[in-house]
């Protein structure tokens, strides 16, 4: 088992929590804490450097990572998250993760992003295409740019 040992923090650069890692490349790392019942994603600047394809896998695994350990909560750090998302792109990314993750039982996601986002944040098509598919037992999403209030409201 693939485990990491370090803590959250407020930094640009994240420590990690301690849990399983499901996955691992140059743009994340998805680890999973079972007491929490929380999948703990983490996303790097390298993601700049991403294409459509790359984009596609990496939220390809972040969903099979997702379906292996079924988590409750889903504590998303997007603060490096650079690759620019296209609407089409948008609505694709929804419908790839809204469903499963309605069928594996997550109840809460917490979106991280710098603070000058969070404004606009509730504008992203993305958000709105989850809100749209009006799914039964929807997982509540909010948006956050504290790291330690998003895991207080994830795990309350």
């Amino acid at each position: 088992m693939n485990t990491t040992d370090s803590n959250l923090s407020k930094t640009s650069t994240p420590n990690m929590v301690q849990g399983t890692i499901l996955h691992e490349s140059k743009y994340a790392k998805h680890i999973y804490q079972e007491d929490k019942k929380t999948m703990f994603t983490y996303w790097f600047a390298e993601t700049a450097e991403m294409d459509e394809t790359e984009f596609k896998q990496e939220m390809e695994q972040w969903l099979a990572a997702s379906q292996q350990c079924k988590p409750k909560f889903i504590y998303d750090l997007c603060r490096e998250f650079i690759y620019p998302i296209s609407p089409d792109e948008q609505v694709w990314l929804a419908h790839l993760l809204n469903t499963p993750w309605i069928e594996v039982g997550v109840e809460k996601y917490a979106h991280i992003v710098p603070e000058e986002l969070i404004a606009n944040i509730s504008t992203m098509q993305l958000f709105e295409e989850f809100d749209n598919m009006d799914m039964p037992n929807q997982f509540i999403i909010r948006h956050f740019s504290d790291d330690n209030e998003a895991l207080n409201w994830l795990l309350q």
